[in-house]
């Protein structure tokens, strides 16, 4: 009997570690060019919070004017193509260019991050602007 319950709390452990190892880790990332002749550049990506609730959005942007000021957000769709926020719009701090010239920003989105889908970031010229994109990435989903 005791052989029987030592085997069994054997397989219910791999069998827990099995599923843990098969809960979908995917991360998405992707390279932000200029859409105009600014010199901007940069990448961005979006994973799974700790949790597996929500996702963990992050956005790095080079090439800018020190103390610029840019709103981001990562949207459903392309860039070809446009689409809505992803998340909360709330959620995403704007960037703040320092001397070097780089920008870096994050949000924690109370959405699951998603396994399917076509997303890409956007980078608003100011929050006095929003409606000029001066930068673009479409993101592409990595398999961890």
């Amino acid at each position: 009997m005791r052989r029987l319950s030592i085997t069994t709390l054997a397989l219910a452990v791999a069998s827990t570690s099995a599923l843990a190892l098969t809960v979908s880790n995917v991360t998405w990332s992707g390279k932000i060019s200029a859409t105009d002749e600014a010199k901007l550049s940069g990448n961005a990506s979006m994973k799974a919070t700790a949790d597996e609730k929500g996702t963990e959005v992050s956005v790095m942007l080079m090439g800018d004017a020190n103390g610029t000021t840019r709103p981001w957000h990562i949207h459903t769709g392309s860039c070809a193509t446009g689409g809505p926020i992803f998340g909360d719009a709330k959620a995403y701090t704007p960037l703040t260019t320092s001397s070097s010239g780089h920008a870096t920003a994050s949000a924690t989105l109370a959405v699951a991050v998603p396994d399917t889908g076509s997303y890409f970031v956007n980078i608003h010229e100011s929050t006095g602007n929003l409606g000029k994109i001066v930068a673009c990435g479409d993101l592409t989903k990595q398999k961890m």
